[in-house]
């Protein structure tokens, strides 16, 4: 191991340490955490700074930057709370609520990525844990688990997937991907949302029939009902009452519905038809400049934009791009066995298994993104191509789900704490995630390489 991958290594481990026992250190932020990891393999000669500039993925920057903006209009507007209480109404089992949670987070995430998905269940998240009783933590583990897992079964459910779409050469991939993953990824949200219900049964506080009675007429500033908001309330929280003639409501629904319609359109189009291509990043900037154009709010939007997240994902992109560049990923790629494009069967049972233990292992270290577009380059250097659907498949379930291993292992987690911290709301901790996330990871793992390979036996 040459000088400058022990450094890395140095480096890495104390990054790391710092993630896992932040609460030890008073809650330091992630994004303080990551800007000291990029600081340091800048400092140390790991990676240029011409080479840390060209690193920044503007795209995924410029993407949270619109959809921070859209989802706070929405907040702000009261579109937002009056979903969640209409959701809540209707929600007669209140101890199944992690079950749901988990099911709509998965559906939600696998049709306007997972990242979006991650944005916009924060204030319902928060919400929720405040009207029902129960540990924000809870809501919050259930959803990045439930965006994990629902955003395996397309192409356009996260980035990675896009990457393998994109590069892959699987032709279809939209229809490839629903139809073959769609199955596995229904019966790992349903298993593992009762995994979590069992899990957290001792912690959850249940309604009684009165309480919900309660619940359903509560009549205070941040719920809507019936009864009139108190003005000087709602110039301290920043909220509107929501009320379908209320033009920041309608303009803030109309950008976010044409913003994620654009999104998915301008997916499936170029998947299926090969026209002009939009990038994600470009679609919800242009959602956001028409809300500060045409909102008079545009300001208290502007300052409720997360930053700290953006800050976090500059230094992760540079920190990550160091651990490549040192070499350090190459020397850990040997250690495990080679896979080799060889379309039999008895092959594929062989590097599927790999495939998914490289996948949820170097997901723990550069992040499930920055993993597969490293990793695609190593399959199609192998030989990989596209008559080799079931182990590009492999490769998109098994990073995706390697998110519930560590809170590291997905940028959507860190989404998620980052975004309920900067809201004041206590987080998870990583051994709790790990905890939970370590069992729901193996079973969907095993549900995933299963699946692929009995529907490759009647296709290969």
């Amino acid at each position: 191991m040459e000088f400058n991958e022990i450094i890395t290594l140095c480096i890495f481990i104390l990054v790391y340490a710092m993630i896992m026992t932040r609460t030890r250190l008073k809650n330091i932020p992630f994004w303080l955490i990551m800007i000291i990891g990029a600081i340091l393999v800048l400092g140390f000669g790991i990676i240029s700074i011409d080479s840390a500039l060209k690193s920044v993925n503007l795209q995924v920057i410029g993407f949270l930057f619109g959809m921070f903006s859209i989802t706070s209009a929405l907040e702000k507007s009261g579109v937002l709370n009056y979903v969640i209480r209409k959701v809540l109404i209707k929600i007669n089992k209140v101890n199944h609520i992690l079950i749901i949670i988990v099911i709509l987070s998965g559906l939600l995430a696998a049709f306007i990525v997972n990242d979006t998905a991650a944005i916009i269940l924060i204030p319902f998240a928060i919400s929720i844990s405040k009207q029902l009783g129960i540990k924000p933590s809870v809501i919050l583990v259930s959803i990045a688990i439930g965006i994990n897992i629902g955003s395996v079964m397309t192409p356009i459910g996260s980035p990675q997937n896009l990457l393998i779409a994109s590069q892959s050469g699987v032709s279809m991939p939209f229809i490839t991907f629903l139809s073959i993953l769609g199955p596995p990824t229904i019966i790992n949200l349903f298993f593992s949302g009762l995994v979590l219900h069992f899990y957290y049964k001792k912690n959850m506080y249940i309604l009684s029939l009165s309480q919900e009675q309660k619940l359903n007429d509560s009549d205070d500033s941040v719920n809507y009902n019936n009864n009139r908001i108190d003005e000087e309330s709602k110039i301290k929280s920043g909220l509107i009452r929501f009320s379908f003639s209320n033009k920041f409501a309608k303009i803030s629904v109309i950008v976010f519905l044409s913003t994620l319609g654009a999104i998915v359109l301008s997916e499936v189009f170029n998947l299926l038809f090969n026209v002009v291509y939009l990038d994600i990043g470009t679609i919800s900037l242009l959602g956001a400049a028409s809300l500060y154009i045409f909102c008079k709010e545009r300001i208290s939007i502007l300052k409720s934009v997360n930053y700290s997240v953006l800050i976090f994902f500059i230094g992760m992109f540079i920190f990550t791009s160091a651990l490549w560049t040192s070499g350090l990923i190459s020397d850990i790629l040997q250690l495990f066995p080679p896979v080799s494009s060889d379309n039999t069967y008895n092959n594929l049972i062989y590097d599927n298994a790999i495939i998914s233990a490289v996948s949820i292992i170097l997901s723990q270290i550069l992040s499930n993104v920055p993993f597969v577009a490293t990793y695609n380059l190593y399959m199609i250097q192998n030989g990989f191509d596209k008559d080799d659907v079931y182990s590009w498949l492999m490769l998109a379930a098994a990073s995706t789900v390697a998110g519930n291993l560590t809170i590291f292992g997905a940028a959507s987690n860190i989404i998620i704490m980052q975004t309920a911290e900067s809201r004041g709301v206590k987080v998870f901790t990583f051994l709790e995630f790990l905890k939970i996330g370590s069992a729901i990871t193996g079973l969907n793992i095993v549900v995933l390489y299963l699946f692929l390979i009995f529907h490759s036996s009647y296709n290969l």
